[in-house]
């Protein structure tokens, strides 16, 4: 399988140097996940460098908290 990042002209076949990538390059992810600190499925919409395995998902609730 071969990951590609259109945007950075970025390819390769080895999962790490995949993470690797998206922890020095600003990407932006969206998709519906648990809320980090409530649990509650929720929409969201991040850019910025992401850490391997992390999914940055806060709920509009935890949003206000913060």
């Amino acid at each position: 399988m071969t990951f590609k990042c259109f945007v950075h002209n970025f390819s390769t076949e080895i999962p790490s140097e995949w993470d690797s990538h998206h922890q020095s390059e600003s990407h932006t992810t969206s998709g519906s996940a648990p809320c980090k600190l409530c649990g509650r499925t929720t929409d969201f919409t991040f850019t910025g460098k992401r850490k391997f395995n992390s999914i940055p998902s806060i709920c509009s609730e935890c949003k206000e908290s913060l």
